[in-house]
């Protein structure tokens, strides 16, 4: 009657809680609801047209869930959410940033359940094995909820939730926590003698959940990993020699050996020069040693002033000495990863947040030629390290005396995050503010200048106005500071040139020393594509023969891809050399026969040179290319014009 009592005490209390800490945390971050978009939120969300919906038709649907060229697979789950919501509410961001909270608050529930599950679940294996558990002074669920409320209010997530297109990680979170969720109760099914629903649990968590992940983002992918881990420290693969065994192995080999072969096929051999980075394979490798502490770090004890939304000032270790402490970095982590796997048996507790915070990091932070750092990249993994930490934190004999210290540190971290967080969510209520406290916190980084000057000219600034010249002078900042790119030069020249001002040599030739001297990165490309664009549309009036330079220097460098594009576009309409940008998109479409947009650029230049037969030939590779129809419309209407207009087709074709 007591137990009965007490547990009914304690669920009472714990649902208390997790209502009291949901609340908590939709109060905090109420006020970064009335931000506005940032970033990659820009190609992804705002200028992407075609995630806009004529009608809400399942064609229609498709072709804006498929709409984003972030990663293979297009993160349709993602996109499909931003398309119903700008359908129904167009482009305001508030919706998509309280679909993102609610989200949060979603997965707040799940890392409480999984905290809850692995600790419940150590503490009976512990007991079997040597008459005590884990030895934490306080109840697990309690444990739980501490946990679950530090990760929600950790600042370092606060990016996986406000900055709206990043809904692709807390998506990838949410299905990864849940199919691991369904796998470990899959495996207490298992254990319990109903195989059918539990192995329908494990082969649904794993399988669906990884599938439904992956569809949201590319990290999903690591859920087998996340599973494995479990398995091995919740579990042990079952009893040897039985069938539970041979069938866990199975699904492991199908789950991580095949995907995982599949996998490195689709990026070996890698290049290790990464030729749309200002780094190569090895300075990213040394990098992220000293990365990878800060994001400990910061989950840890975060640092208001390191946390922001750009990390491209972010030192780069060009060797193991250079920075010297890049050698005992590096030994640190092998130390740290080491010191989990050899704690396994006495504090496994530890091992399992030690090796959960690593997991995501071995897609994200090795040899993929990503950006160096990122924060929502912890979005997952931080909630292992919670509960390492306070796994540590908590520990402690029965009568121990620092119990009562112990309990006030943990409260006082989740007290210090929920004030930091709810600061950081206030600067983020409004793009100004946030763009200027971002400058002036990385100081260093040419993006964060960069973003202030784009945001200051966005609202109004002209010249005359006080917001003009602080923007000029965050432009010119941007373009002294490295790692340099194209973005402030070329906003340098825009904003000159639209307002008749006098555009200075010297950023002509900072654009064509950068070209020289770096990889142009996609935003070094993406200023190129706006300087062709603006002149070709009116909007400015540019030097044609510098912006000729400009781009002849980087097509005859980079001679791929988007500078292919951008370099075809000027040679047909602004140079009007439509034979010469017939020559760069041909061999942009022979070089990238499965690129739809190199063919339809191709059938666009046959038009205008009147060879529509060949144009008609281009206009079906796209359309066999166009996977999930995005260009459909375009593709029939150029197919339209390609049958109607009378025509003359050369002798020799094209």
């Amino acid at each position: 009657m007591t137990q009965g009592l007490r547990s009914f005490n304690e669920t009472r209390l714990t649902t208390t809680l997790l209502i009291a800490l949901l609340t908590l945390v939709a109060l905090v971050y109420a006020p970064g609801t009335t931000g506005g978009y940032v970033f990659d939120d820009m190609p992804n969300i705002l200028d992407n047209d075609v995630l806009e919906m004529e009608a809400l038709t399942i064609e229609e649907f498709s072709r804006a869930a498929f709409s984003s060229d972030s990663g293979r697979l297009n993160r349709p789950i993602a996109m499909g959410s931003f398309a119903l919501e700008r359908h129904f509410f167009g482009l305001d961001p508030f919706p998509m940033k309280i679909t993102n909270v609610v989200i949060h608050l979603i997965n707040t529930l799940l890392v409480f359940a999984l905290a809850l599950l692995v600790t419940r679940r150590l503490e009976q294996r512990l007991t079997d094995r040597r008459g005590h558990g884990l030895g934490l002074v306080v109840p697990l669920p309690l444990f739980a909820v501490a946990v679950a409320a530090a990760w929600a209010l950790a600042p370092i997530n606060l990016t996986g939730v406000l900055y709206v297109v990043q809904r692709m990680e807390a998506l990838a979170t949410l299905f990864m926590l849940a199919g691991l969720i369904a796998y470990i109760l899959g495996r207490l099914h298992i254990e319990r003698g109903r195989l059918r629903s539990g192995w329908a649990l494990v082969l649904g968590g794993v399988g669906l959940g990884t599938a439904l992940a992956v569809l949201s983002k590319e990290s999903g992918v690591m859920l087998p990993v996340f599973a494995l881990l479990a398995e091995w420290l919740l579990f042990g693969f079952g009893p040897a020699g039985t069938a539970i065994r041979r069938g866990l192995y199975w699904l492991f080999g199908l789950v991580l050996v095949l995907p995982g072969v599949a996998g490195l096929a689709t990026v070996l051999p890698i290049n290790p020069e990464f030729p749309h980075r200002p780094f190569d394979l090895w300075e990213r490798l040394w990098t992220q040693a000293h990365a990878m502490w800060f994001y400990m770090r910061n989950i840890v004890a975060p640092d208001p002033g390191a946390l922001t939304l750009y990390h491209d000032a972010f030192p780069l270790a060009r060797g193991w000495n250079e920075p010297w402490t890049t050698l005992p970095a590096t030994l640190g982590l092998l130390g740290l990863v080491a010191g989990a796997f050899a704690l396994w048996r006495r504090y496994p507790l530890i091992t399992f947040g030690v090796l959960f915070f690593f997991i995501p990091h071995l897609l994200v932070s090795t040899v993929i030629g990503l950006e160096l750092v990122y924060e929502h990249r912890n979005h997952m993994a931080s909630a292992g390290l919670i509960m390492a930490v306070f796994g540590v934190l908590l520990s402690g004999r029965q009568g121990d005396s620092l119990a009562f210290a112990r309990k006030a540190a943990v409260i006082g971290f989740i007290v210090l995050y929920s004030f930091l967080t709810f600061l950081r969510a206030s600067e983020w209520s409004d793009p100004i503010q946030l763009a200027y406290f971002e400058a002036t916190r990385q100081d260093q980084s040419p993006r964060a200048s960069y973003e202030l000057g784009h945001m200051l000219i966005v609202t109004g600034g002209t010249p005359g106005d006080p917001r003009f010249s602080l923007a000029m002078q965050q432009f010119e900042r941007a373009a002294s500071l490295e790692p340099r790119g194209l973005l402030a030069y070329q906003a340098l020249i825009f904003e000159h040139n639209r307002h008749g001002l006098h555009v200075r040599p010297q950023w002509w030739s900072g654009m064509r020393e950068h070209i020289r001297t770096s990889p142009l990165t996609p935003q070094d490309r993406g200023a190129l594509r706006s300087l062709v664009r603006g002149h070709r549309d009116s909007l400015i009036q540019l030097d044609v023969e510098e912006l000729g330079k400009t781009l002849r220097l980087a097509y005859k460098l980079q001679p791929r891809g988007q500078v292919a594009q951008v370099y075809g576009d000027f040679l047909a309409n602004i140079e009007r050399d439509l034979d010469g940008a017939l020559d760069v998109y041909k061999t942009m479409a022979r070089s990238r026969p499965n690129d739809h947009i190199a063919w339809i650029q191709l059938a666009q230049v046959q038009l205008a040179l009147h060879r529509n037969t060949h144009a008609l030939a281009s206009l079906d590779r796209a359309a066999e290319t166009d996977r999930h129809a995005r260009y459909h419309p375009l593709i029939q209407s150029l197919r339209g014009q390609a049958m109607s207009v009378p025509h003359e087709e050369p002798a020799n074709g094209v």
